[in-house]
């Protein structure tokens, strides 16, 4: 099996032009999703698909012009949003082993809260991260576990979406062992790593790893 990386930049708060550069350095395939298109257009990154229902993009043809490569796809289910049409559209024709998303964090709170849930629910296999100026957000599932390189001295909250067992770290000040944890019982407020080999890992249930770049 070939790895797939894919980036996916959402209309939330736009990522900085090296943050964008840089992901998208590592990325194979560059999804743009309606106004995150406008992100590209500052950094200068011409992304390989700018999808959505366009109604944050405005004129059609500023995109057409500005990135003459770019597939552009109109996806209009009013049901779903912006973030699942994407996820839909991509794993219909791909499968990825790792998925980076920008523009998911911050500005406005339901969508942040809306994006982490969704993207929950993807394979436990898949490896996915949310990245922003202040801070990445990265999936622990029990087939993807947390290795994080290079960041002693970093705040880190591990924070559950229902019920997870088996939550056990390598690395942190106040070291998880094998631990269950519930979004109304235990999570993991303001940890610390100790280490430059932090390792967060469970055996059910999904995770969120929240690190700070501010720490």
């Amino acid at each position: 099996m070939v790895d797939l990386t894919v980036l996916i930049t959402l209309a939330g708060h736009a990522p900085s032009n090296q943050l964008l550069q840089w992901r998208a350095d590592g990325a194979d395939f560059l999804i743009a999703v309606d106004g995150g298109w406008l992100a590209h257009r500052h950094a200068q990154v011409e992304p390989d698909v700018v999808l959505g229902d366009f109604d944050s993009c405005g004129d059609l043809s500023e995109i057409e012009k500005t990135f003459p490569r770019s597939v552009l796809h109109k996806l209009s289910d009013q049901n779903l949003t912006d973030f699942e049409k994407a996820l839909d559209w991509l794993l219909e024709r791909e499968k990825p082993s790792k998925i980076i998303i920008l523009g998911g964090l911050g500005k406005r709170m339901d969508h942040t809260l809306s994006n982490l849930m969704i993207a929950g629910r993807l394979d436990p296999a898949l490896r996915v991260v949310f990245d922003d100026e202040h801070e990445f957000v990265s999936r622990i599932t029990p087939d993807s576990d947390l290795s994080l390189l290079g960041r002693a001295g970093a705040s880190l909250s591990i924070i559950p979406i229902g019920d997870c067992e088996g939550v056990t770290s390598n690395g942190l000040e106040w070291e998880l062992e094998n631990m269950n944890f519930s979004w109304n019982r235990r999570i993991s407020q303001s940890n610390r790593c100790v280490s430059d080999d932090v390792t967060v890992s469970c055996t059910q249930g999904v995770l969120y790893a929240f690190i700070s770049k501010d720490a």
